[in-house]
């Protein structure tokens, strides 16, 4: 799998070994991902103080996982950004899991209370349906909306919002803002 790791030096000048560094330890991130990423590294020296900052961040569809640390010694914070990012990652896909397992165990009740009701139904269309999928649908916010269209990436999601508790559809726009729709 390419990857694409882009270490950026402020104030301070990438030399080959801390260049190589900064890729073998951040590098190691892209593991969390099924397809390539870009990461981003920016190594800072701030101030009179001497301190060494490290940015890592990484832009994955709409959303952006950032970590950011400073220390005495460059190498010390290139390990500790590694670690932190690793940290971030993994309970994003822990958090994606746990809800993917919940969806999964009320689909598979949903199914087998709706399977004879589905069949019916498709007998008496007059256009043809070449997919019928159930899903469940447990109240959650706009904002957990959003998160599990963006983790099955897809291009809008159906929900039911748990402050209207209405039917909803949140859409993601050609700009890579969202949109909501209302039924009225």
């Amino acid at each position: 799998m390419m990857m694409s790791i882009h270490v950026h030096g402020k104030h301070l000048t990438i030399t080959p070994a801390l260049q190589e560094y900064a890729e073998r330890k951040i590098g190691t991130a892209q593991a969390w991902f099924d397809e390539p990423v870009t990461i981003h590294v920016t190594l800072a020296v701030l101030g009179h103080k001497q301190e060494h900052a490290v940015e890592v961040t990484i832009p994955y569809h709409s959303m952006v996982f950032r970590a950011e640390v400073k220390d005495i010694d460059m190498y010390a914070a290139l390990d500790e950004a590694s670690d932190k990012i690793e940290r971030i990652l993994r309970k994003y896909k822990e958090r994606a899991r746990r809800k993917l397992r919940t969806q999964s165990r009320e689909m598979a009740y949903n199914l087998q209370q709706t399977r004879s009701a589905a069949s019916a139904l498709e007998e008496d269309e007059d256009f043809p349906v070449m997919k019928v999928k159930r899903i469940a649908m447990k109240p959650v916010d706009i904002q957990e909306a959003i998160l599990q269209m963006n983790m099955s990436d897809h291009s809008f999601h159906l929900f039911h919002n748990r402050a209207s508790n209405r039917m909803e559809v949140i859409y993601r726009r050609k700009d890579g803002t969202y949109g909501h729709l209302l039924a009225e």
